[in-house]
């Protein structure tokens, strides 16, 4: 099921702004365009996405954020 910006923004607890700020930096989830205007987010993605963002501890996000040692 694909599901509209604002929609996917809100299951994700983002502003829809900020979604379409990480769908051009690259650093947001996968999305469909579904017209020449129109973005979609596949909802499996939404949840990957977040899944794959997911922080256990404090020092994991130092780790992520770095990208080095904690």
């Amino acid at each position: 099921m694909v599901v509209p910006e604002e929609t996917a923004a809100s299951m994700i607890g983002l502003a829809a702004r900020t979604l379409q700020k990480q769908r051009l930096s690259g650093d947001g989830p996968p999305y469909v365009q579904l017209t020449g205007r129109k973005i979609g987010y596949p909802v499996d993605a939404l949840r990957r996405w977040v899944e794959s963002r997911t922080i256990r501890s404090t020092s994991d996000a130092v780790v992520r954020l770095t990208g080095g040692m904690a």
